[in-house]
């Protein structure tokens, strides 16, 4: 019982840590900026580093339930008994639940505590009531344990992918070497203007314009500069502020499929042919191209074989699972109006009752869940 309270109440406290701080006023953000002389930094009166782990950090009067945390308590007599939680069990809670930087502020710990006492004394009250009994908080219970035991998994494997060892990086890196390129590139932008309203003149502009386009890409060939040739442009068109030719250095990916394969086939010094874009001609010119270093992109590549790996794992676990469903019970396939109940379960007050938006088994890996309340609160 204790299990469920723990969710709704991580719920309300998460969502007292998002929002204990209100963003700035959008009038007052177009108030020209005043110097004002930097305000001195109050002096915390509190330091949770000084407080040794075996101190009590939450004192309950009056509470007597079976199991707190593995607190002890110092009396049985329901009116007078004192449950006592130290700083190592507070924080060992808060680990297992895997929540403990989602409520770092000291306003979000208070809540949060303040809360758990709370749900602590009605936990108490709903097992002397025989609430366990009950075969809705049983069948409610079986789920939770399911979700405790996908979610604990999922996070073991996140703990397990996120610090690939140096051989891994370095053959990911040797196997993927073409996505680290990078590229010293210069851009010239002819501009598609077309002031022309009959056909005829407006063919005739195009065809001006495309001749220029042609010249301007022969002489960048040619070695010109390209920002000289770009002013040319500008002043041709009668257009003012020419923009900056040096695009500085990109990866692959940045450019279309189509430009990248230009550049890829240049050496340095080279220019594509005429690109046709939106924006109008462009001539891009290659300067450079050379290999980011490992040590660039080893967080790149961490991440890459992070995620790689869970949904490799994941896939593997789930990939021949395939529910046959009763049609005549469950509808036709495709029939479906709301999102999966077990994936994202909500009360009538919009909180889940299991696990505040953690995802079930087969749901994305990008952001693996931590894990659940159910899965680490006190017994």
């Amino acid at each position: 019982m204790i299990r469920i309270f723990i969710a709704l109440l991580l719920a309300g406290t998460c969502a007292f840590a998002q929002t204990s701080v209100a963003p700035p006023s959008p009038a007052l953000s177009r108030l020209p900026a005043v110097q004002q002389p930097a305000p001195s930094l109050p002096q915390q009166s509190f330091n949770p580093d000084n407080v040794p782990p075996n101190a009590p950090v939450v004192t309950l009067h009056g509470v007597c339930p079976r199991d707190v945390a593995s607190a002890k308590t110092t009396s049985t007599k329901a009116d007078s008994c004192e449950t006592v939680i130290t700083k190592e069990q507070f924080n060992k809670m808060l680990s297992g639940m895997s929540v403990a930087a989602q409520i770092s502020n000291p306003g979000a710990m208070r809540s949060f505590a303040e809360g758990y006492s709370q749900l602590l004394a009605l936990a108490g009250e709903g097992e002397k009531a025989g609430v366990e009994n009950d075969p809705r908080f049983q069948e409610l219970m079986k789920i939770a344990r399911l979700r405790a035991l996908a979610d604990s998994y999922r996070h073991s494997l996140d703990e397990k992918f996120s610090n690939p060892s140096q051989q891994e990086i370095q053959a990911y890196y040797n196997e993927n070497i073409s996505k680290y390129d990078s590229f010293k590139v210069e851009r010239i932008i002819v501009p598609s203007i077309n002031p022309s309203r009959t056909p005829a003149a407006r063919a005739e502009n195009d065809r001006k314009i495309q001749q220029l386009a042609s010249d301007i890409r022969e002489r960048a060939a040619r070695g010109e500069e390209t920002q000289k040739l770009q002013d040319e442009v500008y002043k041709t068109l009668a257009l003012p502020s020419s923009p900056k030719t040096d695009l500085g250095i990109k990866r692959r990916g940045v450019f279309p499929v189509a430009i990248e394969k230009d550049l890829l086939a240049l050496k340095p010094g080279e220019v594509t042919k005429l690109e046709t874009e939106m924006s109008g001609f462009n001539i891009y010119k290659l300067r450079s191209r050379d290999t980011i270093p490992i040590e660039y992109v080893k967080a790149e590549i961490t991440r890459d074989l992070h995620q790689k790996n869970m949904e490799a794992t994941i896939k593997a676990v789930t990939g021949n699972i395939h529910p046959e469903l009763n049609e005549q019970f469950f509808g036709p396939t495709g029939s479906r109006t709301g999102g999966p109940i077990l994936r994202n379960p909500r009360s009538s007050d919009g909180r889940s009752p299991i696990t505040p938006g953690l995802p079930m088994p087969g749901a994305s890996t990008a952001n693996p869940a931590p894990a659940t309340p159910a899965q680490t609160s006190p017994k």
